[in-house]
């Protein structure tokens, strides 16, 4: 079975550089990996209602053969909180798959959000030739062009 989560020492993975002391032992995560066993148990999950509705009918012939002996409710009563537990079982998986989809979205949509307020663009990412959109308006007060006089007049709060 693929590995969804792996734990490193983040001790002896710094490349000589101070580890940050708000930091834990680092995580990567697959995003693909992950979705993979939210469909897995998804899947699986729903394959076993279909099977424990099989469960009744046997016992309660078995239950029904044993009248006037306290094993046929016994039986009867084994069977039915079998069910309930395995249904239990069958949605709890279909739950917990569901979440482990939308955890891997999570993943996938935090990357794609990080990339695009890095760069502008999500399918490039950071490299040479990216323009990023400065979320300050920083105007450097070396720079004279007629641009800058405009930015620097913006931010001032002054028309020119």
């Amino acid at each position: 079975m693929a590995r969804m989560l792996t734990v490193e020492d983040s001790s002896s993975n710094t490349g000589g550089a101070v580890p940050s002391p708000y930091s834990r032992s680092g995580y990567t995560v697959n995003p693909s990996v992950l979705d993979s066993c939210g469909q897995a148990a998804r899947h699986l999950g729903g394959l076993i209602p279909p099977e424990t509705a099989k469960i009744t009918e046997p016992s309660d012939n078995a239950a029904s053969g044993l009248k006037g002996w306290l094993t046929g409710p016994a039986i009867h009563s084994c069977a039915a909180n079998w069910k309930t537990l395995l249904d239990k079982l069958a949605g709890d998986m279909g739950t917990t798959g569901t979440k482990l989809s939308t955890a891997a979205a999570t993943y996938r949509r935090t990357e794609q959000n990080v990339s695009t307020s890095l760069t502008g663009d999500p399918a490039t990412g950071p490299g040479p030739g990216s323009v990023v959109k400065d979320p300050f308006n920083t105007v450097l007060t070396t720079d004279l062009s007629p641009a800058a006089e405009a930015r620097r007049a913006a931010a001032a709060g002054k028309d020119r």
